[in-house]
């Protein structure tokens, strides 16, 4: 038989629909909090760019030189 999913943090279904579980003393739950806040679309939608560890390490392919010490 199987059961209804709980929240690993507060010990209560987590239903179908994303929902905010509660304490007794009435403070959400953090792990509740954490998947709703999971579930929401981004505010600001953009296109992410994935670089590889080497286009990180050299700041891309467009990026200027880094003048930092040029002033020193």
């Amino acid at each position: 038989m199987a059961r209804e999913p709980v929240c690993i943090g507060c010990g209560q279904p987590t239903g179908p629909l994303p929902r905010l579980n509660r304490f007794p003393d009435g403070k959400p739950c953090p792990a509740c909090r954490d998947r709703l806040l999971d579930t929401l679309p981004p505010l600001l939608p953009t296109p992410v760019e994935v670089l590889s560890p080497e286009e990180w390490a050299d700041g891309g392919e467009d990026d200027p030189p880094d003048d930092y010490l040029r002033g020193a």
